[in-house]
């Protein structure tokens, strides 16, 4: 059962055998010793077990109906045989608001062996009884599959590098781990009908929810996807280290061809395309660390970007501009061939009509007159 569930009717359960038990004490003192005192003690101890007994009733009643688990009829069924005659009897010692309230606790318990849910159920109660667990399960969980989401789009648009194709077929991959679950396989074979898989889940009678948050973070995992489908515009490559107008997917895409074509083929190399970035002036600080979280965020585990491989190059290139790089410098180290070549092909490939935003340009010209 859920945790609260479970905790609220074994307190249930111990009220209904302490009140069976002072209820016994209390006919003892009356046939026994007939203590007044010790009489009143005892009827305001079963005064207030039946207050506590009324509320977790009242409690219970809400948290089974609106669950997906089993609504424990054998349980409520032991409750009611044990503790029915003992209230019927008890009601003799008190007056009409005490009870009244047992009344009331005898109509719950005998409403709990039959199912509360049955007092609930109408034309749509399986839908709301859905979305009530569904939106719960969404407040508690939608910050995380958000994140899940757009780290494997991040992956796969090195895939599909077109937008549309890429949601679409998040789309349909969510969908297959979905309909593969246990309850997602008898949702999808009844035509995706929310009344019917609610129905079959409660006739299976589950005690945890293991299963159901299964079918549940699956069901979300879809339906997140399929509201991304539905917006306009959406950045794949989360910008960490660009300028605003820098099309950062466009960028990180065509980078990402560059590894696979070897152009970049050690982790040192991404200090050249740093280089050839900042020199452009395509980035927003000249600090290396956003340069790095950048490359990571998407080629961590295809060529890394680090620190310690900024640190280790040559200083020759940290002091000089690129465009200067050449064999023919006595201080130049043997690899400058190789990395002027990368840095020409970078420089020739990054040019701002290719990587603006539509409309935009990366840096604001300044308008020469003309004397």
């Amino acid at each position: 059962m859920d945790d609260e569930q479970e905790v609220q009717l074994n307190k249930l359960e111990d009220l209904v055998d302490r009140f069976k038990v002072c209820f016994r004490l209390l006919g003892k003192e009356e046939d026994e010793n007939n203590n007044e005192d010790i009489i009143a003690a005892w009827k305001l101890i079963l005064r207030n077990d039946v207050r506590k007994i009324f509320d977790l009733l009242n409690s219970l009643k809400i948290e089974i109906a609106w669950s997906l688990l089993d609504d424990k009829k054998e349980r409520f069924y032991k409750i009611k045989t044990e503790l029915e005659p003992t209230l019927t009897s008890y009601k003799g010692y008190e007056g009409e608001e005490m009870r009244k309230m047992v009344n009331d606790i005898i109509l719950m318990v005998d409403e709990g062996f039959h199912g509360f849910r049955q007092s609930f159920i109408n034309d749509t109660y399986y839908e709301d009884l859905f979305s009530k667990v569904l939106d719960k399960y969404r407040k508690e969980n939608e910050e995380r599959l958000e994140l899940i989401y757009m780290q494997d789009s991040q992956e796969e648009a090195l895939i599909y590098p077109d937008a549309t194709q890429l949601k679409n077929t998040i789309v349909v991959e969510r969908a297959n781990i979905l309909f593969g679950c246990r309850f997602g396989q008898v949702f999808h074979n009844n035509g995706r009908n929310i009344k019917l898989i609610v129905a079959y889940i409660l006739e299976q009678k589950e005690q945890t929810y293991n299963d159901i948050y299964d079918f549940l973070d699956k069901y979300l995992s879809y339906q997140i996807a399929k509201e991304h489908c539905q917006k306009k515009v959406e950045a794949v490559f989360k910008n960490i280290a660009f300028k605003e107008n820098v099309d950062v997917d466009k960028l990180m895409l065509k980078l990402k061809d560059l590894i696979e074509d070897n152009t970049l083929s050690a982790q040192k190399h991404w200090f050249i395309a740093y280089k050839v970035f900042s020199r452009k002036n395509w980035l927003k600080k000249s600090t290396q660390r956003l340069f790095i979280d950048q490359i990571n965020s998407a080629f961590s585990t295809r060529l890394r970007c680090s620190a310690y491989d900024f640190h280790e190059i040559d200083e020759y290139f940290k002091k000089n501009d690129y465009t200067k790089w050449t064999l023919d410098d006595s201080k130049a180290p043997q690899c400058c061939v190789v990395y002027k070549e990368i840095a020409d092909k970078l420089d020739l490939e990054f040019l701002d009509v290719k990587y603006a935003k539509p409309g935009k340009v990366i840096n604001t010209r300044k308008i020469e007159k003309l004397r």
